[in-house]
C-alpha cells in the first residue's frame, strides 16, 4: 500500500492546530496536537514535561529530583509542587533559560513559598533575571550569594532546598520574621556561609553539631528564638567567628570549655538562657573579645581569676549579673581604660569590688566606666552611692 503524508495548518475556535494526515488509499487517520500560543504560554495537551521542553526539561527535572523529595513534589499543596508547576507552566521565561538558571528560579520559588512571602505572585512575575528578585543578590557569574528577607512578614519554614546554593551562598538573613520550625539540614550544608541572621524569629528545636560545617562563618545571630538543648561543643570549631549571639533562648548545660579556640571572637552574647555550671576560665583565651554578656542564666561557682585579664585587658562590656556566682571579682583587675560596663549584681558575691575598678569611673577622669552594676554590700566605691543594688 502507498501512504501519503501531509501536514497543514488549520484554525478551530480561534486556536492554532497542526493537522497530520496519513492516507492509505482512501482511508484517513488523524492525530491532532493542540499547541496553544498566548504570548508567554505554551501548552501541549497529553504531553509530559520532558516533551514540552525537550532534553533541557529532562535535565531540569532530574536536578529537581535530587534536591526535593518525591513526596513533596507529588503533594499539590507543598511549596515544592507549587514551585515546579509555576516553573513549567507559568514562568514567562520557561523553556528559554539554561538548566542552572531554571534551578535557581525553582529553588528561590520554593524558599518564597515555604516562608510564605506575602504577595508572592508579584515577586515571580515580570523579572527575567532571578538575580533581580526580592532579596536575591548574585555575583558577576550569576551565582546566588545573598538571600535577604529580613522583616518581610514571613510565617513559614526554611526549606532544605536552600542547600542547592551551598557552593556560593555567603549570606542568609531571615531575621525579624515569624519563621517556625527548626533549622533544616539544608542550612547546615552551606559551607561558604559568612553571615547568618536568624534572630528575632520563632525557631524551635536544637542547635545541631552540624554547625561545624560553617567554617567560614563570621557572624551567627540566633538570639530571641525558642531554641533548646545544649550549646554544641562543635561551635568552637568556627575559628573565624566574630559575633556569636544566642541570647533569649532556652539553652541549658555548660558553656563549652573549648571556647578559647575561637581566637577571633569579638562579641559573645549568651544571656537570658538556662545555662548552668561554672564560668569557663578558658574564655580568657579569647584575646580579641570585647563584649561578653553572660547574665540571666544559672551559672554558679567563683569568677575565674583569669577574668581579670579578659579580652587581653581590652574588654569593653562584661555582664554576669543575675546568676548564682560566689566569691567576687579578681583582686587584680588591671588598668582597663576601655571598660564601659561591668554588671555583677544579683549573685551570691561576698568580696568587695576591687579598688582598681573604682578607679575606672569616667567622672574621675581615669577611665571610661559608665555603668557598674553591683550589690550595695560589696560596692564601697564613691560612685556606688545611690547606684548600687540592695
Amino acid at each position: 500500500k502507498f501512504y501519503e503524508l501531509s501536514v497543514s495548518d488549520t484554525v478551530k475556535n480561534g486556536d492554532a492546530f497542526l493537522k497530520l494526515v496519513i492516507e492509505p488509499n482512501s482511508s484517513v487517520a488523524e492525530d491532532v496536537f493542540r499547541v496553544f500560543v498566548n504570548e508567554v504560554e505554551i501548552r501541549a495537551e497529553q504531553k509530559n514535561n520532558s516533551e514540552i521542553f525537550g532534553s533541557a526539561s529532562s535535565a531540569l527535572l532530574k536536578n529537581i529530583d535530587q534536591i526535593s523529595s518525591s513526596t513533596s513534589l507529588d503533594d499539590p499543596t507543598s511549596a515544592q509542587s507549587k514551585a515546579l508547576k509555576w516553573l513549567l507552566e507559568q514562568d514567562p521565561f520557561r523553556g528559554t533559560l539554561s538548566t542552572s538558571r531554571s534551578m535557581n528560579r525553582y529553588t528561590i520559588a520554593v524558599i518564597y513559598l515555604s516562608l510564605r512571602l506575602p504577595n508572592i505572585a508579584a515577586h515571580l512575575v515580570g523579572q527575567e533575571n532571578e538575580c533581580s528578585w526580592t532579596g536575591v543578590t548574585c555575583d558577576a557569574a550569576g551565582d546566588v550569594i545573598k538571600i535577604e528577607l529580613q522583616n518581610s512578614q514571613l510565617t513559614g519554614e526554611v526549606p532544605s532546598e536552600i542547600h542547592y546554593f551551598a557552593p556560593t551562598l555567603e549570606l542568609v538573613d531571615f531575621s525579624e520574621n515569624n519563621i517556625v520550625g527548626s533549622i533544616p539540614d539544608g542550612l547546615y550544608s552551606l559551607r561558604k556561609l559568612i553571615n547568618l541572621y536568624l534572630h528575632n524569629t520563632a525557631l524551635t528545636g536544637t542547635l545541631s553539631s552540624k554547625v561545624k560545617n560553617w567554617v567560614e562563618l563570621n557572624n551567627l545571630y540566633l538570639g530571641n528564638n525558642e531554641l533548646i538543648g545544649e550549646v554544641p561543643t562543635e561551635i568552637t570549631r568556627l575559628r573565624k567567628l566574630r559575633f556569636l549571639i544566642l541570647h533569649a533562648n532556652k539553652f541549658k548545660g555548660n558553656i563549652p570549655s573549648s571556647i578559647n579556640e575561637m581566637k577571633n571572637l569579638f562579641y559573645l552574647d549568651l544571656s537570658y538562657n538556662d545555662l548552668t555550671g561554672g564560668l569557663p576560665g578558658s574564655l580568657s583565651g579569647c584575646t580579641k573579645l570585647r563584649h561578653a554578656y553572660l547574665d540571666h542564666n544559672k551559672l554558679s561557682g567563683p569568677i575565674p581569676s583569669s577574668y581579670g585579664r579578659l579580652g587581653g585587658d581590652w574588654i569593653i562590656d562584661l555582664t554576669m549579673d543575675s546568676n548564682q556566682l560566689t566569691g567576687g571579682l579578681p583582686s587584680e583587675w588591671g588598668d582597663r581604660k576601655k571598660l564601659l560596663t561591668l554588671k555583677v549584681q544579683d549573685n551570691n558575691l561576698t568580696w568587695e569590688i576591687p579598688k582598681d575598678i573604682c578607679k575606672q569611673w569616667v567622672l574621675d577622669g581615669n577611665g571610661e566606666l559608665v555603668e557598674l552594676g553591683a550589690d550595695c554590700n560589696i560596692c564601697h566605691c564613691d560612685f556606688c552611692q545611690g547606684r548600687c543594688y540592695s
